[in-house]
């Protein structure tokens, strides 16, 4: 199983050997009836299960979770089969199996990468493991007692040996207004478009993926020059309800401008454009490694003209515009409620994490301790 697309046989017609054979079962949803006969096979003594049966169910599960209920983005998905992909390796090289995997399986693959990966990592590799097979309608092995206190033990052995959880590298106010002076006047719509990109990630706070899904009916423009723009949904919202951030005078500005040197017809705010910066044939939205790129780009052109602004710092990523404007609200004043909200996520875990320097300046002792 080396990607989703491999997982979508035509299961709308069972085969006869999944097929109803009752009333009752007749009206259960496919995924149900899939998860009944796969229950059953495993209830049996080894040698009376049927194991081509197993595969098959598995299968029809797996194609079932990634065509219909995963309830998870394109880009979600293709993580979970890469990570997935990386057990199933490991797995065939040990000659273990990888699905239904057992918990020593599991514990056996975690002790062995632990010191090859960090703890970040590592937690996405249980993430997979533990999706796929509850996907596929099989038991977890990370939730058994042993695996979760094998994990725990992992976790602290990390922490004790100083591997802290890293962050993107903050893109903050002052970096956005040295590269508006760069950028501004630079004449290209390409570069016109990368400084779009660049302000409107950082004065809305989005993720590549939602700044890559912009389309033009939705911003609003208000009398007084700003603008509304209307979020359908995010990682942490998808409850139909969706969010709105309001755009500066500047930043609506700046995309006038870069909208005024495209020809592209796509309805999306960020167009698609070649390596020489003309606009491309394909109409669909741009993707999360553009604005990757875009923000390494700035990273670099900020670097030859103002390296004091990005001594010290590593690289820019398309999550950096997050850290940076969260860093700057702290910075200035705003609560931790104020700035969660400006960030539209569903907890304050993010805020003090990515502001946890900032927080420790205006700490209790820290004021206390200030004339000291």
């Amino acid at each position: 199983m080396k990607n989703n697309t491999e997982l979508t046989p035509s299961y709308g017609d069972l085969p006869q050997s999944i097929a109803p054979t009752s009333i009752q079962e007749s009206l259960l949803d496919t995924r149900s009836l899939l998860e009944k006969r796969l229950k059953s096979q495993l209830a049996l003594s080894s040698d009376l299960v049927d194991q081509d049966l197993v595969r098959l169910l598995i299968k029809h599960l797996l194609a079932d979770f990634a065509k219909n209920d995963s309830g998870l983005s394109d880009n979600t998905i293709k993580t979970l089969f890469i990570y997935w992909q990386s057990f199933e390796l490991w797995c065939h090289k040990h000659q273990c199996t990888s699905l239904p995997a057992s918990a020593t399986t599991f514990v056996d693959y975690m002790n062995d990468r632990k010191s090859a990966v960090k703890m970040n990592t590592l937690s996405q590799y249980r993430w997979a493991v533990s999706k796929i097979h509850l996907a596929a309608g099989l038991p977890s092995p990370c939730h058994t007692q042993k695996s979760i206190d094998v994990v725990g033990g992992i976790r602290k052995q990390k922490i004790r040996s100083s591997e802290l959880v890293t962050q993107a590298s903050p893109f903050r106010s002052s970096h956005c207004d040295a590269l508006i002076d760069l950028w501004i006047g630079s004449g290209t719509p390409l570069q016109y478009r990368n400084l779009a990109i660049m302000v409107t990630a950082y004065e809305t706070m989005m993720r590549e993926s939602e700044l890559a899904r912009i389309e033009l009916a939705h911003i609003s423009y208000q009398s007084d020059g700003r603008a509304t723009l209307l979020i359908p949904f995010t990682k942490t919202n998808i409850s139909g309800d969706p969010d709105t951030v309001m755009l500066s005078r500047q930043c609506v500005k700046i995309i006038n401008n870069y909208l005024s040197h495209t020809v592209n017809k796509s309805n999306f705010l960020f167009k698609k454009m070649t390596r020489n910066g003309k606009p491309a044939q394909h109409n669909g939205p741009i993707s999360r490694y553009t604005v990757d790129r875009v923000f390494k780009r700035a990273f670099n052109d900020l670097c030859t003209k103002n390296i004091n602004l990005t001594h010290e710092i590593a690289p820019w990523s398309g999550h950096s515009a997050r850290v940076g404007a969260c860093q700057d609200l702290l910075s200035a004043g705003y609560s931790i409620l104020e700035v969660q909200q400006a960030g539209r996520w569903a907890s304050s875990e993010m805020v003090y994490r990515y502001g946890r320097n900032i927080l420790a300046k205006e700490s209790a002792m820290a004021k206390a301790r200030w004339g000291r």
